[in-house]
Parts: structure tokens; sequence; C-alpha cells
């Protein structure tokens, strides 16, 4: 096996030292985290949820107990085409930092090459006579020559080492927002599901009430064919009927596109069949959360992964600045030259060389310049950024507490309505059972009955909805590695 003798080194061991000595350095500014804004209070009522010390559990949505909800989200976490793309970048993200380290590393190669040439014959000034060219006394000889070459770019001022800086923000940026996804995907799951339940149990209601109004409207009509009531009340109870029929069709499109919507969300045709569980048997949380975790900002894996968008856009600024100065760059090669394949073996045809290039831009029309305040700017820019995407968090954070309190509230209020239209319904029932009320009475209050219960549970899935977006907003739920 052939090596490079370094022994016979032509570069001084001084070179050397002078090279590894300023690799110790990198040019660029340092990474400084940014500041995060720091507040006892997410509202302007500081009697509202504040910091403490509450910890959510990564698979936070098993707190709904339903076991249908375990296997859709499951099914989407693992299926979902969105979280199978941001899976697919992170993956490309990893393999350019890997790429990238390679650089900090000598190349070697080995090869082989043959040379035929004819130089054809050369005129001797001395004696005016013509002589053939080199090569065995004819003019035209071949040339082959085998070895091993190593070239090797010492990150000298350290443009490699954040070059690898920034691949290594992108990479860490795609794995939170593969994370963020993730979150989303859930939230998106547990709210598709409860829309479907109520628009499915408000299909179920209608139905139920467009009966109830066709017996009004048949009954109206048996009352205007005697003579017991005007055209104005007939037509008065046909508009009522038609607008309580109205609502069947256009209740039923919106539950067929939801369910189009989880399917797709589960990463299935919209044609699957999925076993989706019953309003009632999703239950609130018992243990939501009461107090903001300390330090939610930082596990927010949206929040995170603009920060490592920082750093990466940081670490260019150095990578800018490397290109300004000397590249420098060492190779070498130690091998054979001779006219046949046989000689190659011969000690006398051994080579070797070594070779340090230094080569410094002195003009290239202000690109260099220019390259590194574009990193600059993008620097700003991802600052920029980065501070949107903590002010959204903490707006997401208001937002959400001002929802749950409210939407619970009117839950409970829709939850006794529809009680005491209930109580109203059994009692008129009763009522006209024993003669004392009228159908048309009887068929009205369950007209209204069914419509509180349909407030009741577009409410409870209103609110429902709002505790999957409290769990998001204080950023659990997201893989622990994504934590590190």
């Amino acid at each position: 096996m052939m090596k490079i003798n370094f022994n016979k080194c032509t570069l001084s061991c001084a070179a050397y030292g002078l090279i590894l000595a300023l690799s110790a350095c990198a040019v660029g500014p340092d990474y400084k985290k940014p500041e995060i804004p720091k507040s006892d209070s997410f509202t302007r009522d500081p009697a509202q949820m504040g910091v403490g010390s509450s910890v959510i559990k990564s698979d936070w949505w098993k707190s709904y107990n339903s076991a249908e909800l375990n296997t859709l989200i499951d099914k989407a976490l693992k299926h979902n085409a969105s979280v199978e793309i941001a899976s697919a970048n992170l993956k490309v993200a990893q393999q350019n930092t890997v790429a990238q380290q390679g650089f900090y590393f000598p190349s070697i190669s080995v090869g082989t090459s043959r040379t035929i040439q004819n130089n054809g014959a050369s005129m001797n000034t001395s004696t005016g006579l013509i002589s053939p060219g080199p090569g065995n006394g004819a003019p035209s000889y071949s040339v082959n020559s085998a070895g091993l070459s190593v070239g090797f770019i010492p990150d000298i001022f350290g443009g490699n080492r954040r070059a690898v800086e920034s691949l290594r923000g992108l990479e860490n940026s795609a794995k939170y927002q593969l994370a963020a996804l993730q979150i989303t995907i859930v939230t998106n799951v547990i709210q598709t599901v409860s829309q479907e339940t109520t628009l499915r149990e408000e299909l179920r209601l209608a139905i139920a009430a467009e009966r109830s109004a066709f017996k009004q409207l048949e009954h109206a009509r048996r009352l205007n064919a005697v003579g017991y009531s005007s055209g104005v009340d007939l037509a008065t109870q046909e508009s009522a009927y038609a607008y309580v029929a109205a609502q069947v069709p256009s209740i039923r499109k919106l539950h067929e596109q939801t369910l189009d919507m989880l399917s797709v969300l589960c990463g299935e045709l919209p044609s699957t069949k999925l076993e989706v569980p019953n309003i009632e048997a999703i239950q609130i949380p018992a243990d939501l959360p009461n107090s903001v975790p300390s330090g939610w900002i930082e596990k927010r894996p949206d929040v995170r992964a603009a920060e490592e968008m920082v750093k990466s856009s940081n670490a260019q600024i150095g990578v800018a600045i490397a290109n300004m100065i000397p590249q420098i760059s060492i190779s070498g090669f130690t091998g054979a030259t001779a006219g046949a394949f046989s000689s190659l073996k011969d000690t006398l045809n051994r080579s070797w060389s070594e070779t340090l290039n230094a080569n410094q831009t002195l003009f290239a029309g202000g690109t260099l310049l220019a390259r590194k305040r574009a990193a600059e700017a993008n620097l700003e820019s991802s600052l920029g950024q980065y501070k949107f995407a903590v002010l959204t968090a903490f707006q997401n954070v208001a937002d959400t507490l001002y929802a749950i309190e409210q939407d619970k509230r009117s839950w409970e209020i829709a939850r006794d309505n529809a009680l005491a239209n209930k109580r109203i319904y059994e009692y008129t029932q009763l009522q006209f059972d024993k003669g004392y009320a009228s159908e048309p009475m009887l068929l009205s209050v369950h007209q209204a009955y069914l419509g509180a219960e349909i407030n009741r549970m577009q409410a409870y899935a209103l609110y429902l909805g709002d505790t999957a977006a409290l769990y998001q907003s204080l950023g659990g739920g997201w893989p622990a590695d994504a934590r590190k």
C-alpha cells in the first residue's frame, strides 16, 4: 500500500502548527439566545390563570377517556400525509448536516490513468538535425500512472464549523416543526371528531324536528279544511315547516364533509368508514391545567423552531465572513509513473508530491460583502420571526383562556336550558295525555326541546375544542426527544 511520506514533505512543521493553531477560532458572531418576555398574567385580568407548576403529559389526549378517540389519533400520527412530509424533511436536514460534517476530514481517492501522446519530431537548434520526441526515441509514447491522492481543506477560520452550525439549526428547526405539526394534528382530530359527532346528533334531532313540524303542518291543514283557521295561519305553518325541513340537508352536507376531513386527517380515503365516538363518550379532562406550566414558552415546539432558525441565520454570517478571508487547502499524492503498467512497481518510478494552496480574493464586484450583509439582514428577519412566534404563543394562551372561560359558561347555560325544556316537554306530554294540552302545543314544545338539545351539544363541542386548544397553546403533547 502506498503512503504519503511526510518525512520528505517540503512544508515546514511550523506551517502545520500555524494551521492547527488558527483552526481553534471561528469567525462570525457567537450565538446569543434572544430574550423572552416574562409575565405573571396572560390576560388583562390578573385573576385569570397564571404561571404555576402544572405538568402536561405527552399523551394528554388520553385524558378525554375515549378509546375510539385514541385510536383515531394514533392513526393520524402514523399515517397523516403532512406528518410523513415533515418526517421526510427532517431526514433531509439531518443528512445535509452529516454531509457538511464530512468536510472536517480529508478526502482520499485512488486512481489510475494511461496517456498516449505524439509530439512529432523536433529541431535540434545546435546541430540543425531533426530528432524524435521523448519516449523511447519515438514521436509517440505512453505514460501510465497510479496513485493515492489526499485533499484537505483545514477549517482554519471556522467557516465549516459555522456551516455545520447553520445546518444543525435547520435540522433542529425541522425537528420542532414536526413536533408542532403533531400537536396540531392531535388537536385537529379532537376538534373534528367533536364536530362530527355533534353534527351527527344535530342531524338526528333535525330529522325528528322536521317530523314534528310536519305533524303540525298536517294539523293546520285539517283545521283550515274545516274552516277553523285562515289561509294566513296555514301559510305561516307551511313557512315554519319549510324552515325546519331546510336544516336537514344543510346539516347532512356538513356532516359528510366533516367525515371526509377526518378520514384525510387519519391518512385514509374519504370512502373509509371510521369508528367515531359519540359526543357523550368524550369527557372533559378532569386534570385540565389550572395554571400555565413554568417555562412553557420554551417548550412550545414552534417557538423552539423559530429559535433554531435564529441560530442558523447567525451562523451564516460566519460562513459569509469566512469566504472573505484567505482560503487554504492541502493536497498530497503518492504513487508511480512509468511508460508501461508493468514498470509501476519499480521503485525508481515512485513519485510523491505535497501542495499547500492559499488564495485571497481581491475583487469580486462586491459579491462577498453583499452576501455578508444579506446574512446579517437574514438574521434580523429570523429574530423578527422569533419575536412574532413568542408573541403569538402568548396570544394563543390568552385567547384560549378567554374562550375556555366564556364557552364553559355558555355550555352550562345551554345545558340548564336543555334540562328546563326537557321538563316543559315532559309536563306538556302529561297534560296532553290527560286532555289539558292540544297537539299543536305539544309539537311546538317538542321542537323547542329539540332545538335546546342542539344548542347544548354545539356548546359542549365548542367547549371541548377549547380544552384541546389549551393543551396545544401550552406546548404539551410533543415527543420527549424534541425537548432536548
